[in-house]
């Protein structure tokens, strides 16, 4: 009678072997299940409301600590001095979330700000991070404080992979704005796009601005995450 090495394995090692052998086995399955959930998760990203924002702003602690303990400080840090140097006047931020990026802006020196956020949960947080800036709840598709608000500078960092609608943005921006923007290289559920070099990144935006720049900032927590920043002027 022919054996299968399934039950040549049982005879010939001992069970601890075989159970190790056996557990080694299911664990390969199960990561291969939460490779493959992750793979189709990146498929699955979609625009999202602002409840949803609300809801994460009160789930999540990484929108409640100080700014430099957060993932994108080193890049933050970078758009701060760049800001400096480039002694702006006054600055708007498009979805300005919790209020962190402000809070260091303001403690670097900048005072003239206005951010805007749709989500009324991070708008409140955002009060309480920096009560010293001014923050108001609008919508980046029909608000028009692009037109009525006066801005030299403008910001936007993990704002535009979130909407399908990102290009129609960029053009409400005044002509001769200095921008800063930033965008990722991974999908989740609430991107609708991501970035896999700083390629993608050009192709995109850079026929918006002047002067296109793009620099890549690995995130503090995991080093296969990386953010695109990238500036110019508004043509």
């Amino acid at each position: 009678m022919i054996k299968t090495a399934k039950t040549l394995a049982k005879e010939l090692l001992p069970p601890v072997v075989f159970r190790l052998v056996k557990s080694f086995n299911n664990s390969q399955i199960v990561s291969d299940k939460v490779r493959n959930t992750q793979v189709a998760n990146e498929e699955e990203g979609s625009e999202r409301t602002a409840d949803y924002y609300d809801q994460r702003c009160l789930e999540l602690d990484s929108w409640h600590i100080h700014y430099s303990k957060t993932q994108y400080y080193p890049m933050w840090s970078v758009i701060a001095d760049r800001l400096q140097h480039a002694d702006i006047k006054s600055l708007l931020e498009i979805g300005c979330g919790a209020g962190q990026l402000a809070a260091l802006l303001y403690d670097k020196g900048i005072n003239q700000y206005l951010g805007f956020d749709f989500s009324p949960n991070f708008v409140a947080t955002a009060k309480k991070a920096c009560p010293e800036l001014n923050f108001v709840v609008a919508d980046a598709f029909e608000t028009d404080i692009f037109y009525t608000h006066d801005y030299d500078s403008v910001i936007s960092t993990e704002f535009l992979e979130h909407v399908e609608r990102d290009l129609e943005v960029i053009e409400k921006i005044r002509k001769g704005t200095r921008f800063y923007g930033s965008v990722p290289n991974f999908m989740m559920k609430s991107h609708v796009r991501y970035f896999k070099n700083v390629q993608e990144v050009s192709d995109r935006y850079a026929k918006y601005f002047d002067s296109f720049l793009v620099d890549t900032f690995l995130s503090t927590r995991n080093q296969s995450t990386v953010y695109y920043l990238f500036e110019g002027i508004k043509r």
